[in-house]
């Protein structure tokens, strides 16, 4: 009767520790799966500021050489699209705007200065 329960006991430590690692590994899949999907949000959001810095330079450039902005296309980054525009209120403001599915999630700002007072 001993040795009976003695290997029922085995039995059952093998049967834990299987749901334990079993656990264990979706607990960790779910985890690395979390991390490669923030991972690609962060890609995403680092392209779309470099872009934003890449068109408000382009128009300061296009500014200080008496170039007018007029309707350009600028080209999308994934799901982001872009809008640059000068406004004119007493100071000259450029301003990049990113929208992602038509909300905007990025306004960048700056001031210019007249370019036939350099």
């Amino acid at each position: 009767m001993k040795v009976q329960r003695e290997s029922g006991f085995r039995y059952l430590d093998v049967l834990a520790s299987l749901l334990v690692m079993t656990l264990f590994c979706s607990l960790l899949y779910v985890m690395i799966m979390s991390s490669v999907k923030q991972y690609g949000t962060m890609l995403q959001e680092d392209q779309t500021l470099q872009a934003m810095i890449l068109y408000m330079e382009e128009g300061k450039a296009d500014w200080m050489h008496h170039r007018s902005l007029g309707e350009e296309n600028l080209p999308d980054v994934g799901d982001t699209s872009f809008h640059r525009e000068i406004v004119e209120d007493g100071l000259y403001v450029l301003q990049v705007v990113a929208y992602r599915h038509g909300k905007e999630v990025h306004r960048f700002r700056t001031y210019l200065l007249d370019p036939n007072h350099l």
